[in-house]
């Protein structure tokens, strides 16, 4: 089995050459193998970032306005770290263990900067079991021994790395698996390492690549500043609301909070490049085509006539919200039919069941919806290939020899004829025992699920990698599939919380963890890392950053009064609150009650999609160069499932600079795109978030009032109908 061929004949091969140009845009051409990689260097530096990250990231976590400093700091400040531990560090050989090293093998290398931000990516965000140690510890069940939160975090951050190297032939090695969020990472990194070498020797193409860099982020870094905290209407400039201050249904379709966000526009780059979306420079033209195509349907169309149509009693709530209501309207008191942290049964038929907006009851669905048509469309268009592939890993790991590649499959070839060896199979099998074997003592040592319960949300991590790992590989989204191990969890243990979020911990968190470090494996395959070396960094910095984490929970859970209520202010634990209402709501009412009666023909929407990618598939095979080629049915479900949390503004925006600079200028210009747009946006970003790093700690107790930072839209959070629903 080749691997490029695993992708033949779907959308990624519809638009190979475009994709192609993607990689050779950004990806260098040339290697040398004798440049220094896992250093001392790097073991020190990526050390210190990730425990500094860890710390901060976790500190915060707790307050009532979290901050969570990304990986651009990381790569703009180990440059110079670097940099400097070159010039003063001795370069006296050692010998260990019968090997040699030393702490200054010369430059400061390109290698040793990619290694130190894969190492420090682990800690860019908390450990989702941090939040069931803190919801266990205040609200729910007894609270849970420091050894459990380390068995819990190691074992869901660190068994994804199993998943990686299984998949790795899939998901990595075919050119045909672009990951282009990583193409971002490669021109950053290529862009700062050439700053530090003899700027007479540059060539006047990376000249003019740093020029852009530094005005880009100089601009970026200063303009944020007035969206973010002076201007804040420049960040959603909801014309119709401008148009109608009065009118409901104008602000219910204009706002971009509250509402469907129609012509609502935006000056703002984080809005723009969110952390739902990623940034539109990095997104291939045809994937953001899919996703406007699902938003524009079932936001701008589905929703509108659902709501105004009355389906469900909808004018009655809000057209755009996550919050749950009771049958007369208000919001749902989850604390009224609780007692002792579980269900009353009496409470709960005094109190009535819960009623959701329409637009909340269309997210669930297409979540429904979106899981078996993700394994319908992967099946349909991969099954042959994915069963051979697999096969042939099953054979290699017996026989110990490597099967055939293509010609086309450049990157293994590099890999190969650069004495890149490849991480051997059994580390991944052994990390794997080990972290089974720490999750089994957890689950059945701390109460936190039945022994069989963690096998299957395991074995519905490794069954979803794959799938979720394609689309994401080609289109820059990750479907996200929470909703749905919420649900199995909530029918197979109705009324216990802990084990519901526990197996979305070990469910999903473990294929989500897989996919970023196989995005990291990606980008360590784009800049010639060794992968064991990657493998090492990344193993080191899960592990650090775990620990740090939950070493600063225990501090401040022990240390800080009131922590997790209003009295603690600042420590308010808001994304902990967050996760206690959404662990009583499926845990404790569970889908029987959830979506009983009246929502109970949402259960219709698994069979509709799993029916919904044949006809696209009996399309694309009969006219196979027409538009259908291009249409890849995950990827349009995939941006309605992120609300209604995500802001409605951002789509369209961020389809126009998609528009603009992947279509227009990459056809048009494809010179000036080569050099400049990954340049661009990783400039963009970086500013971005230096800027938001200063501003919070500068101007977090600054408030300006004045027309620019007032709510526009003061109706759209209204319901239509201003009456008492008699029941439901």
């Amino acid at each position: 089995m080749e691997p490029d061929k695993l992708l033949a004949g779907d959308t990624l091969h519809s638009n190979e050459p475009e994709m192609q140009f993607m990689i050779d845009s950004a990806v260098p051409a040339s290697d040398d193998p004798d440049m220094p990689s896992l250093t001392f260097r790097v073991v020190v530096l990526g050390t210190v970032f990730t425990c500094a990250l860890a710390f901060t990231n976790a500190y915060y976590w707790f307050r009532s306005n979290p901050i969570a400093l990304g990986i651009p700091v990381v790569q703009l400040l180990s440059l110079p770290a670097g940099w400097a531990l070159a010039q003063v560090l001795p370069r006296q050989q050692f010998q260990t263990f019968g090997q040699q090293w030393t702490m200054n093998p010369g430059a400061f290398s390109i290698k040793e900067h990619v290694l130190i931000s894969v190492f420090a990516n682990a800690s860019t965000s908390t450990v989702y079991a941090l939040e069931l140690i803190v919801v266990r510890k205040f609200w729910i069940g007894t609270p849970l021994a420091f050894g459990a939160g380390v068995l819990m975090s190691l074992t869901s951050q660190l068994i994804g790395y199993s998943f990686s190297g299984m998949f790795h032939r899939i998901l990595v090695e075919p050119s045909a698996m672009v990951w282009p969020s990583t193409l971002v990472d490669v021109s950053l990194f290529r862009t700062l390492q050439a700053m530090m070498t003899d700027k007479h020797g540059l060539a006047r193409e990376m000249r003019q690549r740093q020029r852009l860099f530094w005005i880009a982020l100089a601009a970026s870094f200063a303009w944020y500043f007035v969206p973010g905290w002076f201007f804040p209407t420049l960040t959603m400039l909801p014309l119709l609301c401008f148009a109608a201050p009065n009118n409901v249904v104008a602000q219910q379709l204009g706002d971009g909070y509250n509402g469907l966000g129609m012509l609502a526009l935006t000056l703002d780059w984080s809005t723009i490049s969110s952390s739902y979306t990623g940034s539109p420079l990095a997104t291939p033209w045809f994937a953001a085509c899919n996703l406007f195509a699902g938003f524009a349907i079932f936001m701008w169309v589905i929703t509108p006539i659902a709501y105004y149509a009355n389906a469900w009693d909808a004018r009655s709530l809000p057209i755009y919200t996550s919050n749950l209501f009771a049958a007369n309207g208000s919001v749902y008191d989850i604390e009224a039919v609780l007692r002792d942290g579980r269900l009353d049964p009496e409470l709960y038929e005094e109190y009535g069941p819960v009623r959701m907006s329409t637009q909340f009851l269309i997210m669930y669905g297409l979540c429904f919806m979106g899981i078996t048509c993700l394994l319908s469309h992967v099946a349909l268009n991969h099954g042959k290939d994915l069963w051979r592939t697999l096969r042939a890993a099953i054979a290699e790991l017996r026989s110990g020899r490597s099967y055939g590649r293509s010609g086309a499959d450049r990157e293994s070839i590099a890999y190969e004829h650069n004495g890149y060896a490849r991480v051997p199979g059994l580390w991944y099998v052994g990390l794997f025992v080990a972290t089974l074997a720490m999750g089994l003592g957890a689950c059945q040592g701390f109460g936190l699920l039945p022994w069989w319960g963690f096998l299957l949300a395991i074995a519905l991590a490794a069954l979803l990698t794959v799938p979720v790992g394609l689309i994401e590989a080609v289109s820059n989204f990750q479907y996200g599939l929470g909703v749905i191990t919420e649900l199995i969890a909530a029918f197979i243990w109705p009324g216990e919380p802990t084990f519901n979020a526990a197996f979305k911990m070990f469910g999903y968190i473990t294929m989500r963890q897989t996919l970023q470090l196989t995005r990291d494996q990606k980008l360590g395959r784009y800049m010639r890392v060794p992968p064991r070396h990657v493998f090492a960094a990344q193993v080191a910095g899960t592990v650090a950053a775990a620990l740090v984490q939950l070493g600063v929970a225990a501090w401040l859970m022990h240390s800080v009064p009131d922590i997790c209520t209003d009295a603690g202010a600042p420590f308010t634990c808001r994304k902990a609150r967050l996760f206690y209402a959404t662990t009583t709501i499926w845990g404790v009412l569970g889908p029987q009650r959830q979506f009983a009666g009246r929502y109970a023909a949402l259960y219709w929407l698994f069979l509709a999609g799993a029916a919904l990618p044949v006809p696209v598939w009996l399309l694309r095979r009969r006219f196979p160069r027409s538009m259908w080629r291009l249409v890849s049915l995950p990827v349009v479900l995939t941006l309605p499932g992120y609300f209604p949390n995500m802001p409605t503004h951002n789509a369209a925006m961020f389809t126009l600079c998609c528009f603009v600079f992947n279509h227009i200028l990459l056809h048009r210009r494809p010179a000036w795109w080569r050099r400049y747009n990954f340049v661009l946006t990783a400039a963009l970003d970086a500013g971005l978030a230096v800027s938001g790093i200063i501003g919070y700690f500068a101007l977090q107790h600054v408030r300006v009032n004045w027309w620019g930072t007032q709510d526009h839209c003061p109706l759209s959070s209204r319901a239509l109908d201003q009456r008492v629903v008699p029941g439901t």
